[in-house]
């Protein structure tokens, strides 16, 4: 299967892996931005700097893409979490529907589409509250549930 990218002109920088040991582009993480330009042949991204004066390059991987729903005020982004119908659902793409946006989220289990009237939640990072996992101690596994 081909691996597809969705991207806007818009982003939360949510990390400074390229870089970090630059101080203005460290201080740039959590800062929703511009897009000055994006590279898909090493997978960079340069966004603008708050005043638009200079643009900073980053991995990919150390943005988030944002959408145009909103909640509490906040862009909600490709790759957040948003409770909708009393689950949360993880943000994979959106679209415009009469002047309002229609998030697109998915489990395991099904996707659905949403207005961004209905989140009644919004969390950039996901959570790992309930992750299985096997932690191995002394060479031997054990299974545990992260709280």
């Amino acid at each position: 299967m081909k691996n597809i990218t969705i991207e806007t002109n818009w982003v939360r920088v949510i990390g400074n892996t390229r870089n970090p040991e630059i101080k203005e582009i460290n201080e740039m993480v959590g800062l929703e931005s511009d897009v000055f330009t994006s590279d898909y042949y090493d997978d960079t991204i340069c966004v603008w700097n708050k005043d638009k004066t200079r643009a900073h390059c980053f991995n990919k991987t150390d943005v988030r893409f944002l959408t145009a729903g909103m909640h509490n005020e906040e862009y909600i982004a490709i790759g957040d979490e948003v409770l909708a119908v009393g689950e949360w659902r993880k943000v994979f793409g959106f679209y415009m529907y009469d002047n309002e946006a229609m998030l697109q989220t998915g489990t395991l289990e099904a996707t659905q589409n949403f207005p961004e009237s209905s989140i009644r939640d919004h969390r950039t990072e996901p959570s790992l509250s309930g992750t299985q996992v096997t932690v191995t101690i002394d060479g031997k596994d054990y299974p545990a549930t992260v709280n």
